[in-house]
């Protein structure tokens, strides 16, 4: 019983809070811009998030009575979760990003730059906007002769070059580090070299500061 307990509180402690952080933000007269707000990747997870908070609410509910049949209140709670981990997350993700308390008119493509699984971590609201990520990705390795996967770090985006980079890491060799300069959204992009020493010094030292 004490166990069953724990994980609901620590569900709820994320999940729930997660959506009444992000979605009373998004539909209250805070969230500065309408544009942005339809952006917003969780947003159409609303109706997974919301249900997911109430089957967590009763199953707490449940576990508190005095007069308790011995049935495991979590079993619903862990499937759901289990079926929609990604999305549920995605809100997680979201509710803590640095968009959604942002005031500033935005230069920045924020959740337009954004992927599921991510959140804008650092901005500085004039040069360089900072996403981090929890996907993968994987390129072909002329000297392995196969596709390598990678971790994508982070995703940077300068207004000071006017590109958008990309930080990746193998992800069997964490000393193997690369960086290119994103053309385009990350599924149709093309990943160009960066030449410019001082401009892959600058974009590096970003990367390293986040």
């Amino acid at each position: 019983m004490g166990n069953e307990k724990e994980y609901l509180n620590k569900m709820s402690d994320t999940y729930v809070k997660a959506h009444g952080d992000l979605f009373l933000k998004i539909y209250s007269n805070e969230f500065r811009d309408d544009t942005l707000k339809n952006k917003v990747k969780a947003l159409k997870f609303k109706v997974i998030s919301e249900d997911f908070a109430q089957l967590i609410n009763k199953a707490i509910k449940e576990s508190g009575k005095l007069i308790h049949v011995v049935v495991d209140d979590t079993k619903e709670v862990r499937e759901y979760h289990r079926k929609y981990v990604n999305q549920l997350n995605q809100v997680v993700n979201c509710s803590k990003c640095e968009c959604i308390d942002c005031a500033y008119e935005c230069k920045f493509s924020s959740c337009g730059n954004c992927l599921s699984g991510c959140r804008v971590k650092n901005c500085d609201k004039k040069e360089n906007c900072i996403i981090e990520s929890t996907k993968t990705l994987k390129l072909y390795n002329d000297k392995k002769e196969r596709d390598v996967e990678f971790e994508i770090l982070a995703i940077v985006e300068s207004k000071s070059y006017d590109k958008i980079y990309i930080l990746l890491q193998e992800k069997d060799d964490e000393d193997n580090k690369q960086m290119f300069i994103m053309s385009d959204g990350l599924d149709d992009t093309e990943y160009i070299s960066i030449e410019n020493e001082e401009e892959l010094e600058n974009i590096a030292g970003l990367f390293m500061e986040s």
